[in-house]
């Protein structure tokens, strides 16, 4: 089984805490020191998200292509990380840091763990610093787009109708590799939407339609949206109808 444990301590620095790790049951991996550089309550809790993101996604202390599943046993020292990951936290301003939680690690096991044993008296001589001044997105890339933020509700619906039949422990994890494969793939086109009523009802509204992009070997729609706030997103996937098909933008 695949391991990574973190537990974070406050030090005399202001905003900056030593977030220790193991990816071993018998020794201590390393130490990142963090300064949380945004502006931002509970910035213990984002020192602690920010280094586990940092070893998972760019360190890649458990594989260059880990996808989080039942297999791969997260520790981490605060409670509210726990909430984070299913999504039953209160602590708002935090879930754009814990994406990686409900997204692309969203099928892995999660428990807390505050014992300092492991930990308390070892000699880290090496120590990473890890700046942080803001949350990082989440994302995949479309062939012909580049990379777009996705969210945990575009994988849950995305798992409702496509991936019904898979076991609860594997949903996460297949919803992840299966989207990012139909995005990649070089099929994907973008196309436009033969309706002009649908086009009239965004005038209405005040929002800007989307751009919709074609795998024409699966036959499924992607939506993405693009505004200056939030960048490039994934919104929506859904099997194309005819006004899609062949209809190349």
């Amino acid at each position: 089984m695949n391991m990574l444990k973190t537990h974070s301590v406050a030090t005399e620095q202001a905003d900056t805490y030593r977030v220790y790790w193991s990816n071993s049951s018998h020794r201590v991996g390393g130490v990142l020191k963090v300064r949380i550089n945004a502006p931002i309550e509970d910035k213990h809790i984002a020192a602690e998200l920010a280094a586990m993101r940092h070893l998972l996604e760019v360190k890649g202390v458990l594989g260059n292509k880990l996808i989080g599943n039942a297999g791969t046993q997260l520790i981490v020292s605060l409670g509210a990380i726990r909430k984070l990951h299913r999504s039953q936290s209160d602590k708002a301003h935090l879930a754009c840091y814990a994406k990686f939680l409900t997204t692309r690690f969203a099928g892995c096991a999660l428990t807390v763990d505050k014992d300092t044993r492991w930990f308390t008296g070892t000699q880290q001589e090496a120590v990473e610093d890890l700046l942080v001044s803001g949350p990082v997105r989440e994302t995949l890339n479309i062939a012909g787009v580049g990379e777009v933020e996705i969210t945990q509700h575009v994988l849950a619906r995305f798992t409702d109708r496509f991936l019904a039949a898979t076991a609860p422990d594997k949903a996460a994890q297949a919803a992840w590799k299966k989207l990012n494969q139909i995005a990649a793939d070089g099929s994907v086109r973008e196309v436009v939407r033969n309706s002009l009523w649908n086009a009239a009802k965004y005038m209405r509204e005040g929002r800007q339609e989307g751009r919709y992009f074609l795998n024409a070997k699966r036959n499924l729609v992607l939506v993405v949206t693009d505004n200056p706030r939030e960048g490039k997103r994934l919104v929506t996937t859904y099997p194309a109808t005819s006004q899609f098909q062949a209809l190349a933008a």
